[in-house]
């Protein structure tokens, strides 16, 4: 007893501690973590082969065709909660009164664009049917509201009311999810209960009254601002380099491992070794899940840092932290890699298995670009910025060129993610030198 009452005190005190820092709630982001897990494993059994593989990609297509507008919220977040921010008080007063003009109409503008876009990018990834690019399509613009939503519960100060909605989501993925795919075992049906479940998350933007003409031009000329659009450009491109760095591989693998090519294709020539397909998938999320884990480490640390004009000692301290939480979880997931493999496919866990020490190894690099991403911004190191940005989309590039086995992309993950570190290293040592006397 006395046991639980001191671990419930380092819990309450965790919490509070990483509410104070970041606004959010520690609770609410473990609950949603642990609901997405578990959805995850209802799915890889009930799905049919290759199934849970192309889900995954067009999961990961969704994430990645979310991220401008995502970059745009937290851009205004960020920027006008941080005391570096310009001291110009007209300015800041109309950005933040425009902030949610300016990311309804970011949002619009994106979906439009979406639709030039998406279908160009499924033709690369050639999906086994049309309706999955349908179905991602909608599941995109869903999302893109409901980042409008998560804005507007924001700014109303609705936190628990907001918290409520994406747990009753959540809920509803997975048992949707689940059941639909028990009885129809296709990606299809998983995307489906994602679009349920997405309609929860509209209720705020259903609700809010519709934005005046005046409002919206205000907002054009609130977000003409160079220190704002620098900071945006830098906040879109860490972003772009967080997601494609921990799921480049997700998206890419279907065009290699999960449709009919010359590097894949057995005696017939649409045949797919489908369970090798689903394997890797399992594989990577396992190992991404220790980036995702660890995130809230990072979150804490980029609060604490972007306070300071100046890095300390002290405030690399989360940092290390984070490193340190990433190593252990690295050796963990090798050393337990049999039974959280069972856990998480059932009886034919052994292919993902023999995945995950590379995939876990993979990790390393691209968890510290992770840490280095989050430091650049924080410290408001731009070119360190866009340099991450532009490091990400060439090492998305070298996955689609060269990733063409399973048991090599890791690999590649591995080598393209420590000569992107060595080359955001050098960015930093050479500027560093140019301001030595």
């Amino acid at each position: 007893m006395v046991f639980l009452n001191r671990m419930s005190s380092v819990f309450r005190r965790a919490e509070n501690f990483y509410r104070e820092q970041t606004g959010q709630s520690l609770v609410l982001v473990f609950v949603l973590f642990l609901l997405s897990v578990l959805a995850q494993i209802v799915f890889r059994r009930e799905l049919a082969p290759g199934e849970f593989g192309t889900l995954n990609t067009v999961l990961g297509l969704i994430g990645l065709m979310t991220v401008p507008v995502i970059a745009v919220d937290r851009a205004l977040a960020w920027y006008l909660s941080r005391i570096h921010a310009p001291a110009r008080d007209h300015s800041l007063v109309a950005l933040r009164d425009a902030s949610l003009p300016i990311l309804e109409m970011s949002a619009w503008a994106w979906a439009a664009l979406t639709l030039v876009l998406l279908f160009p990018v499924l033709s690369l990834l050639d999906l086994p049917r049309f309706s999955l690019g349908l179905f991602a399509l909608l599941n995109i613009f869903i999302a893109l509201a409901g980042v409008v939503s998560g804005a507007i519960c924001d700014q109303l100060r609705q936190a628990r009311f907001w918290a409520g909605l994406l747990l009753a989501a959540a809920v509803i993925r997975l048992l949707a999810g689940g059941l639909l795919a028990h009885y129809e075992p296709w990606s299809e049906s998983v995307l489906a209960a994602f679009i349920l479940g997405g309609f929860i998350i509209l209720v705020p933007v259903l609700r809010q009254a519709p934005i005046e003409i005046e409002a919206r031009i205000r907002a054009v000329q609130a977000i003409l601002d160079r220190d704002f659009l620098i900071y945006l450009g830098a906040t879109f491109s860490v972003l772009l380099a967080v997601f494609l760095f921990s799921s480049a591989d997700r998206i890419i693998a279907q065009s290699w491992f999960g449709s009919p090519s010359p590097d894949n294709a057995g005696t017939l020539k649409d045949y797919v070794n489908w369970p090798a397909f689903d394997a890797y998938q399992s594989a990577g999320l396992l190992g991404r899940s220790l980036l995702w884990g660890t995130q809230p480490l990072l979150l804490i640390f980029f609060a604490q840092r972007s306070r300071l004009e100046k890095s300390t000692s002290a405030s690399l301290l989360w940092f290390w932290i984070y490193l340190g939480a990433l190593i252990t979880g690295v050796i963990l997931l090798i050393l337990l890699r049999q039974p959280v493999s069972r856990w998480f496919c059932g009886t034919d866990f052994a292919p993902t298995a023999g995945l995950v020490p590379v995939f876990a190894l993979a990790m390393i690099p691209l968890g510290l670009l992770h840490g280095l991403s989050f430091f650049a911004l924080a410290s408001r190191r731009y070119p360190e910025c866009f340099v991450l940005g532009g490091c990400s989309i060439g090492y998305a590039l070298l996955l689609y060129l060269v990733g063409r086995q399973p048991q090599l992309m890791p690999a590649y993950m591995f080598g393209g993610g420590m000569v992107t570190v060595m080359i955001v290293l050098f960015v930093g040592v050479v500027r560093w030198g140019r301001k030595q006397p």
